[in-house]
């Protein structure tokens, strides 16, 4: 039964609604933009699955529909045609059981239905940095012959080639970048500051056909100034860092590394250290304050380069024993 207090909350028959008491409940705690923008994809697509077993009051809804959802959303193909992630679907899981508990103590329902809802085994990646070969492959990961394939390579290649942050990719507008001195302004940073950043030949490429040949086709108002746009229900607007993160994972797991945005910068950091880049390049690159913060990146570049110092160096192979000296007779 509802209280007084709850008296201001929506009808239970009113799922729109419901959400946005949700969603605004989560921003007066202070939750991440990237849970707010969970929760805005999500649960719409629960309720339309609702709707369409007929379930108009969120009173009805039970675990049988709960299960019934969580079985579609693993078998729904992604943008990319694959199947979502298992750490993906276990975290729309979790906010669908979060939505239901909000409701549960605000007395909008009695028990919540989502405590059956199962959680996927994780597969165990490395978190080692990633690899230069496995940067590579990487790269190639995406489709070449699908609009989400060329837009993926040109946000994977932009990650890894100028080492941004996730949050700095999705700020990203198409005035930023300029190809004509090949180079990408990053605005509000960390720290609040802005800086600008080379963009490597490779990038400015995927870049370039991503331009020409995706956002043209995924744009819908004239006006919308995001470099990366979203495809989600044809939106057509600027790219959730939320899907930033889910495409990064699921190219990973493609190429069997377990990967985040920050894993591309990291990569990108440590494979210019390990090509004899200065490390006050890298650090202007990485937008750090303090030279400490990059010094992090170059210890573990000097470790990569320690384990390939020992394996290929004439000095540390074919190492004869030192000859005994002859006794004289």
């Amino acid at each position: 039964m509802r209280t007084r207090a709850d008296a201001s909350l929506p009808e239970p028959t009113d799922l729109p609604s419901l959400l946005g008491a949700f969603v605004d409940e989560l921003r007066a705690h202070n939750y991440s933009r990237t849970l707010l923008d969970q929760a805005e994809r999500v649960l719409p697509r629960l309720f339309e699955h609702l709707r369409k077993q007929r379930v108009r009051d969120v009173r009805a809804a039970t675990a049988e529909h709960l299960l019934d959802f969580a079985h579609q959303l693993a078998k729904a193909p992604t943008a990319r045609g694959t199947e979502i992630a298992p750490a993906t679907l276990n975290g729309y899981l979790n906010m669908v059981r979060r939505f239901f508990a909000h409701l549960e103590k605000r007395g909008v329902i009695l028990h919540s239905p989502a405590s059956l809802l199962p959680t996927r085994p994780v597969r165990s990646l490395p978190r080692n940095v990633l690899s230069e070969n496995q940067a590579h492959k990487l790269m190639g990961a995406p489709n070449p012959w699908t609009l989400i394939g060329k837009r993926d390579r040109a946000i994977l290649e932009t990650l890894y080639g100028t080492a941004i942050r996730r949050s700095e990719c999705g700020r990203l507008d198409v005035t930023d970048l300029d190809f004509r001195s090949g180079t990408l302004l990053v605005r509000n940073g960390k720290g609040k500051k802005d800086r600008i950043v080379p963009v490597t030949k490779r990038a400015l490429m995927a870049l370039g056909t991503y331009l020409k040949e995706v956002r043209p086709e995924l744009l819908r108002d004239p006006k919308e100034p995001a470099l990366f746009l979203g495809t989600y229900r044809g939106s057509g607007q600027r790219l959730s860092t939320v899907t930033i993160s889910l495409l990064v994972e699921a190219y990973g797991e493609d190429v069997g590394v377990r990967l985040s945005p920050h894993g591309l910068r990291h990569a990108c950091a440590t494979h210019l250290l390990n090509g004899g880049a200065d490390i006050r390049h890298v650090q202007r690159i990485l937008g750090h304050r303090n030279l400490r913060d990059t010094a992090r990146y170059a210890h573990v570049a000097i470790k990569d380069l320690r384990e390939k110092l020992d394996r290929i160096h004439p000095r540390e192979h074919g190492r004869r024993r030192p000859r005994t000296p002859r006794k004289k007779a």
